[in-house]
């Protein structure tokens, strides 16, 4: 356990003063004062199950590759040869570029809950995103939903948040641990000062 300094000492520093450093922002119109408490993605489970789907259209390559070469082998004698080098090239081209959007998609796609509030940034294209966001005191209620043996098993699920006044709710989609999320965003409502409480 480290050790603490007592109250009536005070450490002596021989540095030169320096101004204190500016907070990293994660995210767009976050205050300095803000504090980022928990960072949420969807569960493995969905990326991986992304990634599985992406396995299978990789390995079709192979299969046809080999089952032109069996069934067809006149195909990989000139000029047949050109052109299914090309379609084989082009087709894996647009696998790794399919690749490469599924991480960005997953990566981009972030619940963040802060001691203030919890936004929702949702990357739907490459270049087409929407951040939502909804302060702490506008919540009435939070819901933890767990469905199927999948769900069950690996912890996941959807994260329901009911704010005043409306009927459309503020979903978090198959993220990791939602009993707990849920818990966290009820303590930090709790936290508010009384009179911020339903006054969003």
């Amino acid at each position: 356990m480290p050790e603490t300094i007592p109250s009536t000492i005070q450490p002596v520093s021989t540095a030169p003063e320096t101004k204190p450093k500016k907070l990293l922002l994660l995210f767009p119109g976050q205050q300095e004062d803000e504090r980022i408490c928990l960072v949420i993605r969807q569960h493995w489970f969905i990326f991986l199950s992304k990634i599985l789907t992406w396995v299978v259209f990789f390995a079709l390559l192979f299969v046809v590759h080999f089952g032109l070469k069996y069934f067809v082998p006149d195909i990989f004698e000139e000029p047949y040869i050109n052109v299914l080098n090309v379609v084989e090239t082009f087709y894996l081209m647009f696998l790794l570029a399919s690749l490469l959007i599924i991480w960005i998609l997953y990566y981009l796609n972030v619940q963040i809950v802060t001691n203030e509030r919890v936004v929702d940034i949702t990357q739907k294209r490459l270049m087409h995103h929407t951040i939502s966001e909804l302060h702490l005191n506008r919540i009435q209620d939070v819901t933890a939903d767990v469905r199927g043996f999948i769900q069950t098993f690996l912890d996941f699920g959807n994260v329901y948040l009911q704010t005043a006044g409306e009927t459309e709710r503020f979903v978090f989609e198959n993220v990791a641990n939602p009993t707990k999320v849920s818990k966290l965003i009820l303590d930090l409502y709790d936290q508010l000062p009384p009179e911020e409480k339903g006054n969003g």
